[in-house]
């Protein structure tokens, strides 16, 4: 998990109602010892190699969700797309595409990484405790379920996390398991994350409509809309992002 995906969840757990992981059944014992990205894959193997086939699919599911979202994945993929939509199409008309577009797009990846995470949570506990870990640094502290968190709160924790970080956390601030449990809580976080990007992307697109009606500034906005619709800029962004991290430790441990 990036750094700034750390940094987010220590504010959330200062400025919204939190709650200690002990505080529940599901928590109880837990946010005693701190522990890494390691830990989680050792957790994932695991679990792999001691359930049953039928299972194996929502765990893979989780693995793959918890990669994307979790790390730079869903930083680069959705920006890209709506670039490309902005880039295609020049009339006042991207405006409202470009909206739409980055709505249904984040609504539905959403609705699918927040259900796929609560079943496969609710199933494997040691992958569940393991994730709890690494999201919370440790802490006993992390934010409360949905319900109790501001409209900012929920905002940030959806937009910078994704559903999967939202059903982790309302099945270990609750106890309660199960998809049925949490479902509506994934289906509105994911419909506030879409309505988020898609307010986003109605912004950029305005001001691309605007930037290429305006003579001094047209060439900029084109030579922007090129490289943000390139794939090859969010590839290398993706490279450079999963490198840091190592590249970080390695200095880090020289300097020691």
């Amino acid at each position: 998990m990036s750094d700034s995906h750390q940094t987010l969840l220590t504010k959330l757990a200062v400025v919204s109602p939190a709650r200690s992981a002990t505080d529940s059944p599901r928590g109880n014992g837990r946010g005693q010892r701190r522990v890494d990205r390691s830990t989680l894959y050792s957790a994932l193997r695991t679990d792999f190699r001691e359930s049953q086939w039928r299972h194996r699919f929502a765990l893979v599911g989780v693995i793959i969700w918890l990669a994307y979202e979790w790390g730079p994945g869903n930083e680069t993929v959705t920006p890209w797309a709506l670039a490309k939509i902005i880039s295609a199409n020049t009339n006042a008309l991207v405006i409202p595409i470009t909206a739409g577009v980055g709505f249904t797009f984040t609504a539905l990846q959403q609705l699918a990484s927040g259900l796929t995470a609560l079943a496969g949570f609710s199933m494997f506990d040691r992958t569940s405790d393991a994730a709890w870990q690494l999201l919370t640094n440790g802490s006993t502290e992390a934010p409360g379920a949905w319900q109790r968190l501001s409209f900012g709160a929920r905002c940030a924790l959806v937009f910078g996390l994704g559903t999967t970080a939202v059903a982790l956390i309302q099945i270990m601030s609750t106890g309660e398991t199960g998809v049925r449990s949490h479902r509506s809580v994934i289906r509105r976080s994911a419909f506030l994350c879409g309505a988020i990007v898609g307010l986003i992307g109605a912004i950029v697109a305005s001001l691309a409509y605007i930037g290429r009606r305006v003579h001094a500034l047209a060439a900029e906005t084109e030579w922007m809309l090129r490289v943000f619709g390139n794939p090859l800029f969010w590839l290398a962004l993706l490279v450079i992002g999963a490198a840091w991290r190592p590249i970080q430790r390695v200095f880090s441990t020289k300097a020691e």
